[in-house]
């Protein structure tokens, strides 16, 4: 059972990169136009859309703050803190009930 708890704590940890990575991504377009509409950064977003955007949903409640002329979406933040803070107490849960 230890094998499920290493791919558990794995999969948590790239989901964690998998989210920040989007978000760096999402700020491309302000930072380098022309490399925001590069073919290969575009399939790298469509896939990270689609891994991350359904977790981050949950989190779009939280209103967006303002920083000088941008907006700046918090809900990735919220994301990755919950993530960070609560995925290891559930795999520690989980590794107490399955040993």
């Amino acid at each position: 059972m230890q094998v499920l708890i290493d791919v558990l704590s794995a999969f948590l940890q790239i989901y964690l990169i998998c989210i920040f990575a989007w978000a760096l991504i999402s700020w491309l377009p302000m930072v380098s136009p022309g490399l925001a509409y590069n073919e290969t950064v575009v399939k790298i977003r469509g896939f990270l859309d689609s891994v991350v955007l359904p977790y981050v949903r949950l989190f779009r409640f939280i209103p967006p703050v303002r920083m000088g002329g941008a907006m700046i979406d918090l809900s990735a933040l919220a994301a990755i803190l919950v993530l960070a803070l609560f995925g290891p107490v559930v795999i520690q849960a989980l590794d107490s009930l399955l040993t």
